[in-house]
C-alpha cells in the first residue's frame, strides 16, 4: 500500500481517537478496503492488528447474525452517501466469544469530488459503560475482569470468592421474580456488609455473586463463606418472611501474573458449579484435593482457554463406534474432542470440558466439534443410510438462541442431513430453565434433529417425561462391573423397561468384553458401545476398522 494512504489513514484517525476503555475508534478507506483500528479495540475484539485489510468483512464476522442485515443495509446507506441516522447499535462478539452491545456513531468523509472514500466511527463498548447491575447495584463482571486485570498488571496476589444458589431457578417459581431480585438484592447487601474491609463486592453472570480480595487467606473464605451461608439458611428475610435458601461457594487464589484473568474467572465458576453439584453446597477451592480432576492447574486452565480462542489450536476429534444390538452392523458413532499441548500432552477431555463448559469460548468450541463432526461423517452417512453421528450439546449452546441459527448454517455448509444427527443433552443442561429448554428442543426437532440423554440414574431419566427424547445412553457409571452389581442389574432394568414401553432408542455404553456385551444382549436396548467394540479414534482410522468396511 502506498505511504500516502496510511498517511491520510493516520491523519484522520488522530483526529477522532480520543479513547477510552469502553469506547473505540476506526477509520476506514473505503477505496483501499483498509482500515485502523485503536489499540483498546484490537486488544478486546481479538483483531489481528492495528490495521487491518477486508475490514468489513472481518467485522461483520463479529458482529451477531442476527444484527449482520440491520448492520449491512446501514452501511451501504452510509457508503452511498445516503442521509442516515448517525448512530446505530447491533451486538458485537468480543475475542472471548462474548456477544457485547456497541452503540456506534459514524461520519462519512468525501473527496472534492463529493465521492465518499473514507468512514470514520466511533463505537461505544455499552456493556463497559453500563458497569452497575440495576438489581443490586453492584459493579458487573465487566467490572471485575477489569479489577482483576489491573491486578494481575500489579503483581498483587488475590482471591476470588464466587456464590451462587443452588436452584435459583426454584426460588423464581415458589416466590416470582420480583421476590426473587428481593433475595438475590439482600444477599449481595449482606455480602457488602461482611466485605466492608476486605474486599471489593461484584455480581457476576446470571446470579452469581463475587468478592475479591487482597487480604484473606483461605481460612478467612473459609469463615466468611460460612457466614454468608448461615444468612441464607437462618436471616434471609423478605417483607419480614423468612425465605431459607442454600447456596454454593468456589474460590480461587490468583498468584500467576501470567495467567488470564478470563481463566482465572472460569476456574472460580467451575468450582462454584461443582460446589452446587457435587459438594452439596460446600466450599471448593480450585485445584484443591476436593477436586476430583486433580491434574487440572490454573496453567492447564489457561493453555486450553487460549487455544480456543488461537483458532481450536491444539484440538482434534476421535470417534467411537455404536453397533445394533440385533446383529452387530455399525449404525452410528459418538464424537470426542481430545486437546494435546506441550507441555501438558495430551489431555482427557474429562480434565478440561466440566470447567471449560463456564467459560463463553466454550459455545465456539462446541460449534467448532459440530462442524468439523458432521464434515467427518458426511461419507459415512452417505455409504450407511441409517447411520447416525451422536454429538454432546454444550449448556453454552443450548442457553443461546443465536445457536439455531449457527446450527441451520453448519447443516447448510455441510450439508449433513439433519435425520442423521443426534445432539446430547448432557447434565449441564440442567442449568437452564425447563421453559428454554423445552423451546430449543422443539425447534432442534422441528429440524429433524434427534435428542439425545446421557443417563447415570433415575432422576437424570426426568428429562424423557418433560422433553421429546429420541435416544437414551446408558452411561458407563452404571454399565461397568454389571455382573457383580445387582443393584445397577435392577437399576438398568428398570430404565429400560421405561424407555421400551415409551418406544425410546437406548444405547448400553461401557462394554468391554463379551460377557458384558450378552448381559446388555438381555435388556430391550437397540445400540451397544464400548472399547469392545472399539476405541475412539480419528476419523482416517476409523473408515479402516472391518466394522465399517462390513457395513458397505
Amino acid at each position: 500500500m502506498a505511504q500516502g494512504t496510511y498517511d491520510t489513514i493516520n491523519r484522520i484517525f488522530d483526529t477522532f481517537a480520543v479513547t477510552s476503555r469502553s469506547r473505540y475508534v476506526y477509520v476506514y478507506d473505503m477505496e483501499k478496503n483498509i482500515s485502523r483500528w485503536s489499540l483498546n479495540a484490537v486488544d478486546y475484539f481479538g483483531l489481528t492488528g492495528e490495521y487491518i485489510y477486508n475490514a468489513s468483512s472481518v467485522w461483520e464476522n463479529r458482529i451477531h447474525p442476527d444484527d449482520r442485515d440491520n448492520y449491512n443495509e446501514y452501511i451501504q446507506a452510509s457508503f452511498a452517501g445516503k442521509k442516515v441516522n448517525p448512530n446505530i447499535e447491533y451486538r458485537a462478539k468480543n475475542k472471548n466469544g462474548e456477544y457485547v452491545v456497541c452503540s456506534c456513531r459514524g461520519v462519512v468523509i468525501k473527496d472534492y469530488a463529493g465521492k465518499p472514500v473514507f468512514y470514520a466511527c466511533s463505537i461505544i463498548n455499552k456493556g463497559i459503560v453500563d458497569n452497575n447491575d440495576p438489581i443490586t447495584l453492584l459493579p458487573n463482571h465487566y467490572e471485575m475482569l477489569n479489577h482483576m486485570r489491573q491486578l494481575k498488571l500489579k503483581k498483587k496476589e488475590y482471591a476470588i470468592l464466587m456464590i451462587n444458589f443452588m436452584d435459583f431457578g426454584d426460588i423464581n417459581r415458589r416466590y416470582g421474580y420480583g421476590i426473587g431480585n428481593n433475595i438475590l438484592r439482600a444477599t449481595a447487601k449482606k455480602l457488602i456488609s461482611e466485605a466492608a474491609d476486605v474486599g471489593k463486592v461484584y455480581r457476576g453472570e446470571g446470579t452469581t455473586l463475587a468478592l475479591i480480595s487482597e487480604t484473606m487467606s483461605i481460612d478467612d473464605i473459609k469463615k466468611f463463606y460460612g457466614r454468608m451461608r448461615s444468612f441464607t439458611r437462618e436471616a434471609l428475610a423478605i417483607n419480614g418472611k423468612k425465605v431459607g435458601a442454600e447456596i454454593g461457594g468456589g474460590v480461587i487464589l490468583a498468584a500467576d501474573f501470567e495467567v488470564d484473568e478470563h481463566s482465572i474467572y472460569t476456574s472460580a465458576k467451575y468450582a462454584l458449579n461443582f460446589s452446587k453439584h457435587q459438594r452439596h453446597g460446600n466450599l471448593i477451592i480450585f485445584h484443591n484435593d476436593e477436586l476430583d480432576n486433580k491434574k487440572s492447574n490454573i496453567d492447564m486452565v489457561d493453555a486450553v482457554r487460549n487455544s480456543v480462542i488461537n483458532g481450536m489450536d491444539g484440538f482434534y476429534l476421535e470417534y467411537q463406534p455404536i453397533v445394533s444390538s440385533v446383529d452387530g452392523r455399525l449404525v452410528g458413532m459418538e464424537v470426542f474432542v481430545r486437546w494435546q499441548k506441550e507441555p501438558f500432552g495430551s489431555v482427557s477431555p474429562a480434565e478440561f470440558v466440566p470447567w471449560l463448559e463456564q467459560d463463553q469460548v466454550f459455545y465456539n468450541l462446541g460449534n467448532w466439534i459440530l462442524e468439523n463432526a458432521l464434515k467427518d461423517a458426511t461419507e459415512i452417512r452417505r455409504n450407511i443410510r441409517d447411520f447416525y453421528l451422536s454429538v454432546n450439546l454444550a449448556f453454552m449452546q443450548l442457553e443461546r438462541s443465536e445457536f439455531r441459527t449457527t446450527l441451520i448454517d453448519i447443516l447448510r455448509k455441510t450439508g449433513y442431513p439433519s435425520t442423521g444427527l443426534c445432539l446430547e443433552l448432557t447434565s449441564g443442561s440442567r442449568q437452564l430453565s425447563i421453559e428454554h429448554l423445552e423451546s430449543q428442543v422443539e425447534f432442534l426437532k422441528a429440524c429433524g434433529v434427534r435428542i439425545g440423554l446421557d443417563v447415570t440414574d433415575f432422576a437424570s431419566l426426568d428429562y424423557a417425561r418433560q422433553l421429546p427424547i429420541d435416544l437414551v445412553n446408558i452411561v458407563p457409571a452404571l454399565t461397568e462391573n454389571i455382573s457383580k452389581n445387582m443393584t445397577n442389574k435392577y437399576v438398568i432394568e428398570s430404565i429400560t423397561s421405561f424407555t421400551h414401553r415409551l418406544h425410546i432408542r437406548t444405547c448400553f455404553t461401557g462394554i468391554e468384553d463379551e460377557e458384558t456385551a450378552q448381559i446388555a444382549r438381555q435388556y430391550p436396548v437397540s445400540d451397544l458401545m464400548g472399547y469392545y467394540y472399539g476405541r475412539p479414534c480419528r476419523i482416517e482410522a476409523f473408515k479402516q476398522l472391518e466394522l465399517y468396511k462390513n457395513a458397505l
